[in-house]
């Protein structure tokens, strides 16, 4: 028994042990909703969450309540307001939609094409790629949030798995992520993509609601949900997000040990014999709250292909069951394994769910690789996949370089070429005939898009959250400002220098800066934690170099950093390690 029943003051607050009236305001309100189809509004009255969605179609609304803003968050849905410089959100009301889009795809050319052009039609012209390798839509007016998400569902084919926004957001499995070259890579080509999206497909919510709401014409509306049932969330769905993730042995990119559930295979040869589980990671904290922080996921031993789906099943079972409901800051998996204990929650496993779990050594975990320029695939016939770089994933069209114009030619013109979202926020077109790759670099530079080797090294491994003006939470600018603190960087001739360098608007960490090499994390309007010393394969978390710094000493300071990488280096140590080894003082030192 992993929990038993005490006084609420002595402990979390957790299915096990408590009721809905004792949890948080989204647990009672998820509770309410019966599947996500009702919006509660007072203890007394309740609605459906449709009403709303309809009454932005019908411009009767400028957005969504604030109750409904947590039902919708489960429906790919974020509620947004425009933001002026000091942060205050005066302007219009937007809205953020998510796209799932498990192993980073693949998207055909249809899927691709589609999906550009609902961003014109629907959204702000741009495709937001994600560091877990799905695709936002920004600045979606309410009136389009009805189309938007029906032309999601409806006018693209399957691939293998339907794109939805369903389940992109909310407590619940997010997008499932694995290697972008996991069945590409020439030496060592896997099948773990499959996985992801088996894991996907089964952890989608099942209630009806979101098809009721966005999906369903006139005729098919209901007063009720035709189905409420969550056979694996249950009526409450889980305390937190929930992520999953597959590394390859050659590649993570998806950085495993930040993931609830991580999966790294085993292999002998070119067989798989088993995967590696890691449990237990996430890098969210809220500031000046010490029982909040990053963590790295736990190695907890090997299962077999078999019960790969059953573990993740399994784990979501026992963070369903005993993870926190009172205080979303403490409510993720990787709190709840580590008060329950790694050693129950292999007992758990074994006893409970009937996993056949071996005790082993874990296989080394490589390090990211940014996947940028040319590569031969795997597989019969003389095909190329490319990396493109696609600055903190915006893919969109400036005055000099356009990018989405270029893909959109691309991916219209190379016949049966595939599109994949790295976890770098990145883009890879596989399967592309060796006879078109001097086409496809001449169409590139025609739309001024840099290639390979006219990227900086420094640039390579960077990316930022899309933060201010947009994201609610974020606490400054992040996408808009690293693109120049690069370009100062290579001013100051170090843009050739390897470093991995990651930054967010907010702790809540959604690039990863705490494993990068050199993190940078927003504390307040200009004002940010500078964090060094994250490992190159995501093994060791970043320590804080700098509790505050403003912009303009952040900039020096991120000069000093890499400079010291270059010049105080003797060993020619990665920039994670050299960081990680050398004094605070030291790396302070101008």
């Amino acid at each position: 028994m992993l929990e038993s029943k005490h006084h609420r003051d002595a402990g979390p607050v957790t299915l096990a042990n408590a009721s809905a009236a004792e949890m948080s305001t989204v647990e009672r309100l998820k509770h309410a909703s019966e599947g996500l189809f009702y919006v509660q509004s007072t203890h007394e009255s309740r609605h459906t969450m449709r009403s709303e969605i309809d009454a932005l179609s019908a411009r009767e609304a400028e957005t969504i309540s604030e109750h409904a803003k947590e039902i919708a968050k489960h429906f790919g849905i974020y509620k947004q307001r425009e933001r002026n410089e000091s942060g205050k959100k005066d302007g219009d009301f937007i809205f953020m939609v998510r796209v799932k889009n498990p192993a980073g795809g693949e998207l055909t050319p249809a899927q691709w094409l589609a999906l550009d052009e609902v961003a014109g039609r629907y959204a702000d012209g741009s495709l937001r790629l994600t560091a877990r390798q799905g695709i936002q839509f920004h600045y979606v007016r309410g009136h389009n949030l009805h189309p938007l998400i029906r032309d999601i569902n409806t006018s693209y084919s399957n691939n293998g798995y339907q794109l939805t926004t369903l389940g992109a957001c909310g407590d619940v499995n997010r997008n499932t992520v694995a290697s972008p070259i996991d069945d590409l890579d020439v030496e060592l080509p896997l099948d773990s993509h499959e996985l992801a999206h088996a894991v996907a497909r089964e952890m989608t919510p099942r209630s009806s609601a979101y098809y009721q709401v966005f999906l369903a014409d006139e005729s098919g509306q209901q007063i009720a949900p035709l189905n409420s049932e969550e056979p694996i969330y249950g009526a409450q769905y889980l305390p937190r997000k929930f992520k999953v993730g597959f590394a390859h042995p050659h590649d993570n990119s998806v950085d495993l040990l930040t993931q609830d559930v991580g999966f790294i295979p085993r292999v002998s040869g070119r067989e798989v014999t088993g995967y590696d589980l890691y449990s237990g990671g996430g890098l969210g904290a809220t500031h000046n709250q010490p029982d909040t922080m990053p963590l790295l996921a736990l190695y907890v031993g090997v299962v077999q292909r078999d019960q790969v789906l059953d573990t993740v099943r399994a784990i979501a079972a026992i963070q369903r069951e005993h993870g926190e409901r009172r205080n979303r800051r403490v409510a993720r998996w990787k709190y709840t394994i580590r008060r329950i204990g790694v050693a129950a929650v292999k007992e758990t496993l074994r006893q409970r769910f009937e996993i056949a779990l071996e005790d082993a050594e874990p296989v080394p975990i490589p390090p990211v690789r940014d996947h940028l320029g040319w590569y031969p695939e795997a597989g019969a016939g003389d095909h190329l996949y490319a990396g493109i770089m696609i600055p903190n994933g915006r893919v969109r069209d400036e005055v000099a370089i356009r990018y989405r114009s270029a893909i959109r030619r691309i991916v219209s013109e190379v016949e049966a070429i595939g599109v994949r979202v790295t976890p770098n926020q990145h883009l890879i077109l596989a399967h592309v005939p060796a006879a078109r790759r001097e086409w496809i670099e001449r169409t590139l530079a025609e739309h001024g898009v840099p290639f390979d080797g006219e990227v900086a090294q420094i640039r390579r491994l960077a990316m930022a959250c899309p933060a201010k003006p947009t994201c609610g939470l974020a606490m400054t600018h992040a996408e808009r400002v690293l693109p120049r603190y690069l370009a100062e960087l290579e001013a100051a001739g170090l843009g050739d220098i390897d470093v991995i360098i990651r930054m967010a608007g907010c702790p809540n960490s959604c690039s990863r800066p705490p494993t990068a090499e050199i993190g940078i994390i927003g504390y307040g309007k200009n004002d940010y934690v500078l964090m060094v010393g994250g490992a190159r394969n995501g093994s060791r978390l970043a320590r804080v170099l700098y509790p505050r710094l403003g912009e303009s000493e952040l900039i020096e300071a991120l000069k000093n950093l890499v400079r010291a990488i270059r010049d105080r280096n003797p060993r020619r140590l990665s920039a994670g390690d050299y960081l990680d080894q050398t004094p605070d003082a030291e790396l302070k030192t101008r």
